[in-house]
């Protein structure tokens, strides 16, 4: 039961970090492209790959939840963020 909510908790923490990096790449591209505010940009690029980076790697190290939960969690997150922006296109 115990291995079970470990699991279960992984997943989540995956998911939750995926949709965070997705979200901070998808900013940082649009910034970038757009050439809007270089403040904004160094911003968010000081907050994803210093620490939403260090952070997936300390929850890697800590063992607190299984590989599989985690990686399962990244996977159906970026899956699903996918399905999401192909239904919800404008025709």
């Amino acid at each position: 039961m115990e291995n079970a909510i470990r699991w279960s908790l992984g997943f989540i923490v995956g998911a939750a970090w995926s949709v965070a990096n997705f979200y901070f790449t998808v900013n940082i591209f649009k910034i970038s492209v757009l050439k809007k505010d270089a403040t904004k940009l160094t911003a968010l690029v000081l907050l994803k790959f210093p620490v939403l980076y260090l952070a997936g790697f300390l929850i890697l190290i800590s063992k607190a939840f299984p590989v599989a939960g985690l990686l399962t969690g990244l996977t159906a997150a970026l899956i699903t963020m996918g399905i999401v922006k192909l239904c919800t296109k404008q025709a």
